[in-house]
């Protein structure tokens, strides 16, 4: 006795419509999150940049402390707008040495200006001496801690 199946043809036309229809579904997924990533991406570059233009720092003041050689009297004065920062990285150059990244040591408030008594260091971790400009650069720490730094210097001569 056989039975008769008619409608093989039918069956297998909707299990390959749904295999299709799964396939782009996955397919969509996988470009959705790859696209998000890179939108998600672009948007925080954006968002730092702004907050890095909003930011006004300047070197009011530079000098050496005439007593210590190889040490600086950095002062910065920050002006209205922005938001709070992280803090200020600061790297000293003279003709053939530059100190290399040194913390700022105060996270300058709106309208705030501060002073620190800056140590030089050279790569050989000796002191650098008769340093001719120092540049300065402002960053912001992250919701995760990291920290977010500005691509744009200023430069600062030494008195």
């Amino acid at each position: 006795m056989r039975l008769k199946m008619d409608n093989k043809k039918g069956l297998s036309a909707v299990v390959a419509t749904l295999i299709i229809i799964l396939l782009v579904l996955v397919a969509v997924g996988i470009l959705w999150v790859v696209i998000r990533g890179v939108i998600q991406g672009g948007a925080d570059t954006i968002e730092l940049s702004q907050k890095c233009l909003d930011i006004q720092l300047e070197a009011s003041a530079v000098v050496p402390v005439t007593s210590e050689s190889g040490n600086y009297s950095v002062t910065l004065a920050r002006k209205a707008g922005g938001d709070t920062l992280g803090g200020v990285k600061l790297n000293f150059f003279n003709a053939t040495e530059n100190s290399g990244v040194i913390e700022f040591g105060t996270a300058l408030g709106i309208l705030e200006t501060g002073t620190n008594k800056i140590v030089t260091a050279d790569g050989g971790n000796g002191i650098l001496h008769n340093a001719t400009r120092m540049d300065f650069t402002t960053y912001f720490v992250s919701d995760l801690g990291e920290e977010q730094v500005c691509s744009s210097t200023e430069t600062a001569p030494l008195a």
